[in-house]
């Protein structure tokens, strides 16, 4: 029997393509209706972490996997998914320019940052994936072969039984929860600490052309060509709608504008819900009521580099009996799932 995978997004994508490479049979359910962070997503990664100026969890092992998974997809698709560039990070003070410079010297850094030049830090082995481009191609290749299922997928339709699971009339050996946001609503799912947040991303176009890299100030600058740019993004952890707002606007052409001046317009803006999770970790396992029922979640906005490593990494669980990380098992919460059966 097959897998149900529930959820079309960048996460859900994943996991097709590595049961894919499994020869393993599924199907995928995805409403065409359904909003999905991944069609609007940026797709940036980057090896460093601002703030402190540490190097991204595990980011050794996940670029080298994310490089040959995409690239692979684009071989597959007949379509270019992925951009290789130089990030430049504004160096905004002497203790930051000073503490950069320490970095420089560790040889674990080294391979990842570059020297400042004109108060700007150069960040190696960054670049986007065009998420968009990647979940429609995918989906329309799922679609012509028979695996996309477009429908609005309602758990009370799931029929579980000691048979199998039973969905759209088709019975399967295992469910794969692949639901974005979504998933802090799903009953099997839902005593997991997500802390979902909302971002959003505006396109501008300048009447001439500003860097032909992407900066970052606070949030990214990314140009598109045309002298067209992307800035992102916002986080907030209020008002989680998939509504656009102003005030973001504001905050992001505020950073702009700090940087640059030259006359522009705004000509997109989009907003979507991320999966994150409290302790910033993807979520991989099975339910505690139902070892079929399974999660990939909590990418959040670094989902274009932890998707591939952790698809394959649960993927394996399943089907290969690999032990999953502890950083990643959703065991490490099972605390709070105790305690909600308490309280009931």
């Amino acid at each position: 029997m097959s897998t149900l995978i529930i959820g079309g997004g960048l996460a859900g994508i994943c996991v097709a393509e590595q049961l894919s490479k499994l020869n393993e049979p599924f199907n995928l359910v995805q409403p065409s209706s359904m909003p999905s962070s991944t069609a609007v997503a940026t797709g940036m990664f980057n090896p460093i972490v601002f703030k402190r100026l540490n190097l991204s969890w595990m980011v050794d092992i996940l670029i080298p996997e994310m490089l040959t998974f995409y690239q692979s997809l684009e071989e597959t698709l007949g379509i270019q998914l992925i951009e290789k560039h130089s990030l430049y990070k504004k160096i905004k003070n002497k203790a930051y320019e000073d503490f950069w410079n320490k970095r420089l010297k560790d040889p674990e850094y080294a391979p990842f940052m570059g020297e400042i030049t004109n108060t700007y830090g150069e960040v190696k082995r960054t670049g986007t994936l065009d998420c968009a481009l990647l979940q429609a191609s995918y989906l329309s290749k799922l679609k012509s072969d028979n695996l996309l299922i477009e429908t609005e997928f309602q758990l009370e339709e799931l029929t579980i039984d000691k048979n199998g699971l039973i969905f759209n009339n088709e019975t399967y050996d295992r469910v794969i929860f692949c639901e974005g946001a979504f998933a802090a609503q799903n009953p099997y799912f839902e005593w997991l600490p997500f802390k979902l947040c909302k971002g959003e991303w505006i396109t501008i176009k300048t009447e001439e052309p500003v860097t032909d890299f992407v900066v970052n100030n606070v949030v990214n600058i990314i140009p598109l060509g045309n002298n067209e740019y992307k800035l992102s993004s916002t986080f907030t952890w209020e008002d989680l709608d998939w509504k656009t707002t102003p005030q973001a606007v504001d905050d992001l052409l505020k950073d702009f504008t700090d940087l640059f001046a030259v006359p522009f317009k705004v000509i997109d803006h989009k907003a979507a819900i991320r999966p994150t999770v409290a302790d910033r970790r993807p979520y991989l396992g099975s339910a505690p009521e139902n070892d079929r029922l399974f999660i990939f979640n909590g990418l959040g906005s670094k989902g274009a580099m932890l998707a591939p490593y952790f698809s394959k990494h649960l993927v394996n669980h399943i089907f290969k009996s690999e032990k999953l990380l502890p950083e990643v098992d959703i065991k490490r919460h099972y605390k709070r799932y105790l305690n909600r059966d308490e309280n009931n």
